[in-house]
């Protein structure tokens, strides 16, 4: 099988999966859903106590490295590198500098190809990333050199209590099996007064929108996707790990592969920009398809 693509998306990614298992909410671990739609197979469910978007079933875990293999031998660097110009890196630098503006150290889990990493070298951060991939590590050790990187799932790497003084999730949460946990582990890692910056895809919206018109060219991405984190979820998820001042951006978006993507993405995210910078950054509309949501350590 093959994970569907939507139109921005540049990766093929063929898998096989031999064992899959049935999941509850990893939010509020309730058991009431909704269908919302069907992939391959794997249920869209929205669970109806907390409103958490999630799949299930879900590929257990010892399933998943050898899933994201077949990803990872299809993706190319120039590939990658074409899907930003610099929109996402710029944004989320923004953030980190407004609400760490002394610098630190500063960790980037899942850090790919280094592109955020690279955005940062000017400024005051002694930088540090873990991937998976072996051939994103090395392209890191050419572009990034002064950047110290960890070969591994965020399950395979430690690190003390108190490490690092930002912690950045670029396209990640989505993939991992357990998000409370997760989040749960990592703010350890976090000093107090640390930022936590997480950025995740928000197409639930449109996963609903499918049912009445099927011919859009997005989908949900399972059983690679495993959740869907709304502005309301995800903050939920940082309140409870220990954080406060938990804030939610629409996030940039990457480019496309041709005009009629860059005019597609940009005419479905320039009007919630618009209408998130006149209610001053309150209202971040259904249809961002993406979102930046971050928070400081405070316990």
């Amino acid at each position: 099988m093959e994970v569907k693509r939507s139109f921005y998306t540049t990766v093929n990614h063929p898998f096989e999966i031999d064992r899959v298992e049935e999941v509850a909410c990893n939010l509020c671990e309730r058991d009431r859903y909704r269908v919302t739609g069907i992939e391959l197979d794997f249920e869209i469910r929205t669970c109806l106590n907390c409103g958490l978007v999630y799949v299930s079933p879900q590929p257990c875990a010892d399933e998943l490295p050898v899933f994201y293999a077949g990803m990872y031998a299809d993706r190319e660097v120039e590939t990658v590198n074409a899907r930003s110009l610099g929109h996402v890196e710029r944004h989320l630098r923004s953030i980190v500098s407004r609400r760490r503006p002394e610098g630190g150290r500063l960790l980037d889990i899942g850090c790919g190809y280094g592109r955020f990493l690279g955005s940062l070298v000017d400024l005051p951060w002694s930088l540090t990333g873990t991937e998976i991939s072996e051939t994103a590590i090395a392209h890191v050790g050419e572009t990034v050199p002064s950047a110290t990187i960890h070969h591994g799932l965020i399950e395979d790497v430690e690190f003390e209590d108190g490490s690092f003084d930002a912690i950045t999730l670029i396209a990640v949460l989505e993939h991992v099996k357990d998000p409370k946990a997760t989040i749960a582990r990592i703010a350890q890692w976090l000093a107090p007064g640390g930022l936590l910056l997480i950025q995740v895809p928000y197409i639930a919206p449109f996963i609903r929108v499918k049912r009445v018109l099927p011919f859009l060219p997005i989908h949900f991405e399972a059983p690679r996707h495993l959740y869907d984190f709304s502005p309301r979820t995800l903050p939920r998820y940082l309140k409870e790990a220990g954080f406060d001042d938990n804030r939610a951006d629409i996030a940039r978006p990457y480019s496309s592969v041709g005009p009629l993507g860059e005019l597609l993405i940009w005419g479905v995210k320039a009007p919630g920009l618009a209408l998130n910078a006149l209610t001053g950054g309150r209202y971040i509309y259904p249809f961002a398809s993406a979102i930046a949501v971050h928070g400081i350590k405070t316990r």
